[in-house]
């Protein structure tokens, strides 16, 4: 799908119709130039490093379209600056990380005051059904013990996506990544967003 044609979609469906390319349609992503053994691949090692299904990771954005549904981009072009944006979808490794999280840093005194302002910004997250488990910052020297199974969480996560960034056939930036619990807390983040693109594309 070009922008043009997004343009026209977007044009005459829902947001909830738009769901369907943006996140649902199970397609090779346009990072991968059409090569569906490599898209294949790329999943089936993230599931395999993250103990999930492979039907759990998509990718999203400029990565998947070509094009970015960020609001305010007017639909800009995927370049080799760009980053391929990976979600994962599953309910046990977030649920997992989430409590982890708690076991180290109760977000109550004295937490609150030894970690800083990211605390408050993943509370926000959690609210919405996600987490980007690389914006979590535990110090091992303040936490000790408490932090290991974070910090080994977010290890096994960065290793595992600098690892498959290898195989997007189009030159990319960086491989980035966001855990949801369900499909239902991905659509309605993408459903908030096309409304907010909506609203910022000229001539819709």
């Amino acid at each position: 799908m070009s922008p043009t044609e997004f343009r026209e979609l977007i044009a005459t469906v829902s947001d909830a119709e738009l769901l369907g390319p943006s996140l649902h349609d199970d397609l090779t992503p346009y990072v991968f130039d059409s090569e569906e053994e490599l898209w294949e691949e790329f999943r089936n090692e993230i599931a395999a490093d993250l103990g999930i299904a492979a039907s759990d990771v998509r990718v999203v954005g400029s990565g998947r379209l070509g094009f970015s549904l960020k609001p305010g981009t007017n639909l800009r072009d995927f370049t080799d600056t760009s980053d391929v944006d990976v979600i994962v979808i599953n309910a046990e490794l977030f649920d997992y990380l989430w409590i982890t999280l708690l076991d180290a840093a109760y977000p109550r005194p004295p937490a609150t005051e030894l970690v800083g302002g990211w605390l408050q910004n993943r509370k926000s997250d959690l609210y919405t059904g996600w987490i980007t488990p690389l914006a979590i910052r535990l110090d091992r020297k303040i936490f000790g013990t408490k932090a290991e199974p974070v910090l080994s969480f977010n290890s096994r996560w960065f290793n595992t996506l600098k690892r498959v960034s290898r195989l997007p056939v189009r030159r990319h930036e960086d491989v980035q990544g966001r855990l949801y619990r369900t499909i239902r807390h991905a659509e309605l983040y993408h459903l908030n967003s096309l409304a907010a693109l909506r609203r910022t594309l000229p001539g819709i």
